[in-house]
């Protein structure tokens, strides 16, 4: 069977705390249209802004790491099920809290919509997790930069654009560890799932929605990482 995973970055279905209706309502023509090409789709969001504003709240409130991670969690779950409902046009079921709930809907449902699952765990290593689970053909990362740099391209705009990088080098340049509502591109435990399974992995950019779909269809866009 044919299944495949995306990675949602939060921040391209909102600007702070405004959603772009008019991105998601593209994204899910798009879905629709990549869905047929496989037996099941699984689409991990992230928090987005929301969960930003959350987590500093939290910090000024003085939460620890644990409740922080819990808030972040939960506001991807809003995230995933207001997807699902634009998707199917139906109430979503509750959304997956493991890996076996995931799988379990992706076998009935086919386009499954997941958010976080556990504290200290980004939803990019959810991601990688479920594409390992699911022996996916495909991980795409979609965020708002064209692919991986040598740095932050937001702070240097200098910054070198890999066509392919290595798994190695990718643990090189993320090497720290993370918290609430910092995780960047990849973390190490991301990189590790990805290096384990030799998943083939895609980072594009979200935008426009249709590279989404570019990138599941096997066009070569973005960066490609190399797990073997």
């Amino acid at each position: 069977m044919r299944f495949a995973v995306v990675k949602l970055g939060g921040h391209l279905i909102f600007s702070d705390l405004e959603m772009d209706v008019s991105y998601v309502n593209s994204l899910i023509e798009e879905l629709h249209i990549t869905a047929k090409d496989f037996d099941g789709l699984a689409v991990v969001t992230g928090g987005g802004g929301i969960a930003r504003h959350y987590i500093a709240w939290g910090k000024a409130l003085g939460f620890h790491e644990a409740p922080l991670d819990t808030v972040g969690i939960l506001v991807s779950r809003v995230n995933a099920a207001f997807l699902w409902a634009a998707f199917h046009k139906v109430l979503p079921p509750n959304i997956p809290s493991t890996l076996g709930e995931a799988i379990e809907l992706i076998r009935v449902w086919k386009v499954i919509f997941v958010g976080g699952l556990q504290p200290a765990q980004s939803t990019t290593t959810v991601a990688a997790l479920l594409a390992e689970a699911l022996n996916a053909e495909q991980l795409v990362i979609a965020t708002d930069v064209d692919g991986v740099y040598s740095e932050d391209p937001k702070k240097n705009p200098a910054a070198k654009k890999f066509e392919k990088v290595k798994i190695e080098d990718l643990e090189r340049m993320f090497s720290k560890g993370v918290e609430a509502g910092g995780y960047k591109l990849f973390d190490p435990l991301t990189l590790a799932v990805i290096k384990r399974s030799r998943i083939p992995t895609q980072v594009i950019t979200g935008r426009p929605p249709s590279n989404v779909r570019r990138a599941l269809n096997g066009e070569s866009i973005g960066t490609i990482v190399l797990s073997s």
